[in-house]
């Protein structure tokens, strides 16, 4: 892929990774939030919080292994 070969990717550069994972960091405090916090029924936040809290830990570790997120993938049809 041509991906794999580019070495100058947006997503690799140290500052997209430092915010990345500040935001991969706060997505997982919201779903820790939702969770517990959360005002409609069980099976509804413990759900929505999980699938928040995945997305934050995915981020987080791409930003690590600087690669790029399902969020980044997911923007341009948002």
């Amino acid at each position: 892929m041509k991906d794999d070969q580019d070495i100058n990717r947006y997503f690799s550069g140290p500052v997209y990774r430092f915010l990345s994972s500040l935001f991969g960091i706060f997505l997982v405090a919201v779903g820790i939030c939702v969770i517990f916090l959360g005002v409609v029924s069980l099976p509804v936040r413990t759900s929505a919080g999980l699938l928040i809290t995945a997305l934050g830990v995915e981020t987080l570790w791409s930003a690590i292994q600087s690669k790029q997120s399902w969020l980044a993938k997911l923007g341009p049809f948002i």
